[in-house]
């Protein structure tokens, strides 16, 4: 027998011995939660034990049960749609306490309890709280219709914004998410009130949060969640960087029991196809509280096509220049002349010009598995720990490459073109685990989360121009590279409430110290996937659509992070509730930064609240915006159509940045203000209003593409990127520092559930309108002068519109849910806002597209006791948001004129650079969840 297992052995025993010593002073209180109108059961259903950390939730028939030591205690029985009771209890050393409860229906939103954004035991609704919260329960999410959290909370949380991009890269796997306009990045993700961690990939294209590093919220299972807090303020002081526009917080299931929920769909244009199963299986453990939970689930999302009918060039290139001293006549001729040419090869060849691109959602196969545990060491203390992986195959596509594309096709191994497609992997593991308890009136916590994301690149049916010469049997599948993220977060809080010594309903006080690591990695691709084997013929290397990370793009870049924080909250009277926080960070690698905050709720009457907060924040330079570098493929709007060019993005700290007068990055810094009334006139009618304004100076923006040229800026360009061997390189970015934003906006939400005489109904309006405006200049690169060449703008009109105008203005969302014995409805209408796009140079290729109008309906029916089936359909009505005007239209009459097209001639029916909602049209669906 082993020294190892004898001592592990030794280990055991001694623990089993402490969970039995400590267990045995501990006392079970058990009950049943009911629906007080049928008597039914009522699953997970939140209990908290109040002024300690102790709670657990109902099982699948409503029962109960967690172990107190002998004492009096308060229980707080919440769930959505009914209303909260508070149920005191008394322990004794005698055996088993019942408790009971029959909860009252009521409107959602006046009985659930918050945990986001304070750290007192105190049980607060989302209208007592000193700032605005949305709690949106799991079946919640499960109404909607959506099976990706994204979309789920798109359709459920005013001020979030989400919508899927296409021709983006690896943004075509990862959908870019924002609370109330500002960046993906401006926001912070917890899990299980925990630092969750960053995605690997940047997004360098012309998406929402261009530039910005997101939280993939996709990798978490929807059937893993039992609700999700959207706090909608700044919240740095709080939580730490990230969290200038607010924290989403997701909160994992602990119920035992097992449910099954399971969906079929698809668009009514007959694609897409989707079809997902999620199971969670709880277990309780022992009897005094304990409890594991498991998820499984998988989905997969099949592509979308709305591409237009394509009226360019495919053979021969029609689309050219005017030749010095030309005629207008001859000009026109000429074009024709090749545009006749072109149509005859294209009739030769029968090409398709219907069907030659997909625009719309990648193909998606995801699958994950997350484990959530508590389990009581003794009446006061408790180990808790939560893991996950997820693993996600896409595929999606790029631009068409066209046989007249000599510099990009080779035409022996692709006589008709090619569509090239990128394929990504993506894994996603995380696990925290931790101990809390309380001893004395002290509440504590330690815990560690490491977590991280990796995400691989494969370009297929490609080709790499310069292996012309290999003709037919040149390489058409290439590695390109891996971006992984992890990091480690190590933190330690302790807090008590001193209320009863000072004579106060509460005096909450709260500090903390947390330790980070964080890491970032690019692996390059294979030498084929970026390698130019032949430059002087002029030809493109690296695959094309996605050339592969080089070797001077490998990176293996680290930081540490070390922060300390209190926070304060207090009833000074009954009315005032008052709150202030203090936080400081300090990074290796860039320097330290403090917030602050003070908030207060006052409450002139139970009918009638005011409250209010300013703080400052700061979101620290992601390592992936230090750190990223890359030579790709871009497609820029240059005035006469979309034109390929070689672009270096080039790190910050690079030499070339360095020659261009780019300063070292740093944070990103905000001024928060919110001021918000919150209202229950009726009994069964919630109000809240709230007002904010969010100033952010030095945010982090990706440049434009500086271009080569033989004058002003163009020639100091060239000569920069010569002088640093980067000679295929047309163009230059990088990260930096360079504006300055002011948003303001307005939260509104009005919640209700009438009294009818047969059945229930729930109502809920929920609106965001905001504004964001660029305040002070640019700051410009100091080597450059201002020079008007196309392209030398560190950021011109067309990222002004990308910040400011391309996400909705406005989002309004009215909500009906009705239940009848076994039956049930969802009604919602969702009106997004107006959404803009400029061009980068042509004023006249600006576009705006108008507000719409999205209607969802599902009615429900519960076929056996734990069994209920939903027939649905987003987007009924089948809306698409507006077509793009400015379609150029090959005709005799316009050869002679300007180009003027957005639609990279006629391939986009829709604008990708801003999106409301999608442009995928209606979409049917059967689901099936089943709860044991």
């Amino acid at each position: 027998m082993s020294k190892n297992y004898m001592l592990n052995q030794f280990v055991l025993s001694v623990v089993l011995g402490l969970l039995t010593i400590t267990c045995a002073f501990a006392q079970v209180v058990q009950g049943r939660v009911t629906d007080a109108s049928s008597s039914a059961g009522i699953p997970g259903v939140t209990i908290v034990v109040l002024n300690t950390n102790l709670g657990t939730t109902t099982d699948a028939s409503g029962s109960y049960s967690l172990s107190l030591s002998p004492g009096s205690y308060t229980l707080r029985v919440s769930f959505v749609g009914y209303q909260t009771q508070s149920v005191p209890i008394t322990i004794t050393s005698s055996g088993t306490v019942t408790a009971d409860v029959a909860l009252r229906e009521s409107p959602s939103s006046l009985s659930e309890v918050v945990v986001i954004g304070s750290r007192s035991t105190q049980a607060r609704t989302s209208t007592e709280t000193v700032a605005p919260v949305d709690v949106i329960q799991s079946r919640d999410l499960v109404a909607t219709g959506q099976v990706e959290p994204t979309q789920q909370l798109n359709f459920v949380a005013p001020s979030f914004n989400s919508s899927r991009q296409t021709i983006a890269d690896g943004t075509d796997h990862i959908d870019p998410a924002t609370i109330r306009g500002l960046g993906p990045d401006q926001v912070l993700v917890l899990l299980n009130g925990k630092r969750r961690h960053n995605q690997a990939l940047i997004n360098i294209n012309g998406t929402i949060g261009r530039g910005s590093v997101g939280t993939d919220l996709n990798a978490i299972p929807s059937a893993a969640i039992e609700r999700i807090e959207v706090l909608r303020d700044g919240a740095s002081s709080q939580y730490g960087s990230d969290a200038i526009a607010g924290v989403i917080n997701l909160r994992l299931k602990e119920r035992p029991g097992t449910t099954v929920n399971a969906q079929i769909g698809q668009q009514y244009a007959g694609d897409g196809q989707l079809a997902q199963i999620g199971i969670n299986h709880g277990i309780k453990i022992g009897q005094k509280g304990g409890f594991l939970s498991l998820t499984g689930e998988f989905r997969h999302r099949g592509a979308t096509n709305r591409v237009g009918n394509y009226n360019g060039p495919v053979y021969v290139n029609w689309n050219v220049g005017r030749a010095s001293g030309e005629t207008d006549a001859a000009y026109i001729a000429r074009r024709q002349g090749l545009h006749n040419q072109d149509q005859a090869l294209i009739r030769q060849n029968n090409f398709n010009l219907s069907n030659n691109m997909q625009i719309g959602n990648s193909r998606v196969d995801n699958a994950g598995f997350f484990l959530n545990t508590r389990l009581p060491l003794s009446a006061k203390a408790a180990f808790y720990a939560t893991g996950g992986v997820n693993y996600r195959n896409g595929k999606a596509a790029g631009f068409y490459r066209y046989p007249y594309q000599t510099t990009q096709v080779i035409t022996a191994l692709y006589p008709n073109g090619f569509l090239p497609n990128i394929e990504s992997t993506i894994n996603d593991q995380s696990l925290l685990a931790g101990f809390n308890g309380e001893s004395n009136g002290y509440r504590w916590d330690i815990s560690n989360v490491y977590g991280g994301n990796a995400f691989r690149f494969d370009v297929t049916n490609s080709n790499n121009a310069s292996q012309y010469a290999q003709g037919a049997n040149a390489q058409t599948e290439f590695y390109a590279g891996t971006l992984s993220f992890y990091q480690n977060t190590a933190n330690a809080s302790v807090a008590k409430d001193y209320g009863s010594s000072l004579g106060l309903k509460s005096f909450n006080v709260a500090v903390g110290a947390e330790y980070r690591l964080d890491f970032y990695k690019i692996k390059p691709g294979e030498e084929a996937s970026y390698r130019n084997y032949d430059p002087a013929s002029g030809r493109a290397g690296g695959a094309q659509v996605f050339p592969g990370y080089q070797p001077a793009n490998a990176v293996n870049a680290k930081r540490n992070v070390l922060a300390g924080y209190v926070d304060i909250e207090t009833d000074l009277t009954d009315q005032l509730l008052f709150n202030t926080a203090a936080r400081y960070e300090n990074y290796s690698d860039f320097g330290g930064n403090f917030a602050g905050k003070l908030a207060a709720r006052y409450k002139f009457s139970e009918a009638f609240s005011l409250r209010a907060s300013v703080s400052n924040g700061f979101r620290a330079p992601s390592l992936h915006q230090r750190y990223f570098s890359a030579i790709s493929t871009v497609f820029v709007s240059t005035g006469q159509g979309l034109e390929p060019r070689q672009t270096g993005t080039f790190r910050n700290d690079s030499p070339i940045a360095q020659a261009f007068g780019v300063p070292s990055l740093t944070a990103e810094r905000s001024m928060n203000y919110s001021v918000g009334v919150t209202s229950r006139p009726l009994p069964n009618l919630s109000i809240t209003i709230d007002a904010y304004q969010i100033a952010i100076r030095d945010r982090i923006i990706y440049s434009d593409q500086f271009s080569r040229g033989t004058t002003g800026a163009g020639l100091i360009v060239a000569n920069i990127l010569n002088g640093a061997g980067q000679t295929d390189v047309n163009s230059a970015q990088f990260f930096a520092n360079a504006v300055n934003t002011q948003t303001r906006g307005i939260d509104v939400v009005i919640a209700t559930s009438p009294r009818l005489n047969r059945g229930s109904l729930d109502l809920t309006l929920a609106a965001n309108f905001n504004e964001t405006r660029l305040t002070g200049s640019i700051k410009r690169p100091a080597n450059l002068p201002n020079d008007a060449t196309f392209g030398n703008f560190l950021f011109n009109r067309q990222d002004s519109a990308r910040l400011t105008l391309a996400q909705p203005k406005s989002k309004v969302s009215l909500t009906g849910n009705f239940r009848l014995n076994k039956f049930g409805a969802v009604l919602r209408f969702t009106r997004f806002g107006e959404v803009t796009t400029y061009d980068p140079a042509n004023p006249l290729l600006d576009e705006a597209f108008k507000p719409k109008i999205v209607t969802d309906f599902s009615v429900s029916y519960r076929v056996f006791k734990n069994l209920t089936a939903t027939l649905g359909a987003n987007n009924i009505f089948d809306v698409y948001p507006d077509k793009l005007k400015q379609v150029f239209q090959p005709t005799p009459e316009r050869f002679g004129a300007a180009v003027l097209d957005n639609s990279s001639f006629g391939r986009f029916i829709y604008s990708r650079n801003a999106t409301q909602f999608g442009f995928n049209g209606g979409y049917y669906f059967l689901n099936l969840s089943a709860s044991f």
